[in-house]
């Protein structure tokens, strides 16, 4: 997995890894993209000059976010969410020079396969340069996080829809903390690259950096603070989905007691009855045997009786 694009204004050519012109012009651009440890992350150390540091960096992944500005190139570490699995994320080296940047990877990441293809249509790529281009690749990144806080969202909505309709959720609690779980682990890798968006947005503060680029970095940085937010939404709508679900055992519990009060007073009336026919006392009442028939039937109408009266009054 390498692969090296130079941009040339709207032009787009892919290059052999020792394909890189010797000098990059005006509304030049380059690209190389490599696999973490390979034979080409090995060949960009060599090729751009990067420092022991940067080296190791590309040779093994760091779970820690890195922020370096080495003069004459900058070096970052970001982590993007999978498509096959949100739930992982997967770190990202980012090496930027004035007009060429370098991404080291372990595994094929859809985001940055999708931004390939986008940056590799029409327009003139090749003007940016490097921070620029970083700029871009950053705002397809948290487009990546949006995406993911975006189909929690909709299991939630499925989840919440089957739980107002009363229909069995198998493990629902577990469901509900997974993705509570999830939620926390992207904002948490989210919310890590923030120090270096803020060192971006002060040119001063990079010698790559100027006012262009601090423009496009404090636009990423207020789309950056809104899918933090967007996290904080997702993680809401968790608990809201908890409430949820609650409810819907609330009104379960409720369903229940109502059945037992009905059967309560529908049995009460009788067993009184039958309680009160059945002291022990000389009365000339219990001398009549018809009158054992009559109170079994008064017994046995009380049931219908209390049925019908809770239809019309809208009980059950």
């Amino acid at each position: 997995m390498s692969d090296a694009i130079l941009f040339d204004r709207d032009e787009v050519d892919h290059l052999d890894l020792t394909g890189r012109p010797p000098r990059l012009g005006d509304g030049q651009l380059l690209w190389v993209d490599v696999a973490r440890g390979s034979d080409g992350a090995r060949e960009v150390v060599e090729t751009f000059s990067l420092d022991d540091r940067t080296a190791q960096h590309l040779e093994t992944a760091h779970d820690r976010p890195v922020f370096a500005d080495h003069g004459d190139y900058l070096h970052i570490t970001t982590c993007a969410p999978r498509d096959d699995e949100a739930d992982e994320l997967q770190t990202i080296e980012c090496v930027v020079g004035e007009s060429w940047v370098v991404t080291v990877h372990d595994h094929s990441i859809p985001v940055l396969d999708e931004f390939a293809a986008r940056a590799s249509g029409s327009g003139d790529t090749g003007a940016l340069d490097g921070p620029g281009f970083l700029a871009a690749l950053l705002e397809w990144l948290l487009g990546a996080y949006t995406a993911a806080f975006e189909k929690v969202e909709q299991d939630l909505e499925d989840f919440d829809t089957h739980a107002m309709r009363g229909e069995a959720v198998a493990d629902d609690i577990e469901l509900l903390i997974e993705r509570r779980q999830k939620v926390g682990k992207l904002r948490r890798a989210l919310a890590a690259h923030r120090t270096t968006l803020v060192a971006l947005t002060h040119p001063e503060l990079v010698l790559l950096g100027n006012d262009a680029s601090s423009e496009r970095f404090e636009r990423l940085y207020d789309r950056y603070e809104a899918t933090l937010q967007e996290a904080r939404d997702a993680r809401e709508a968790i608990v809201g989905s908890f409430d949820v679900l609650i409810a819907r055992d609330g009104q379960a519990t409720n369903q229940i007691m109502k059945v037992l009060t009905l059967v309560s007073v529908i049995l009460l009336p009788g067993a009184l009855l039958a309680g009160v026919m059945g002291m022990n006392f000389r009365v000339g009442l219990f001398e009549h045997e018809f009158l054992f028939w009559v109170v079994l039937g008064v017994i046995v109408c009380v049931a219908p009786v209390t049925v019908l009266v809770a239809k019309r009054r809208g009980w059950i």
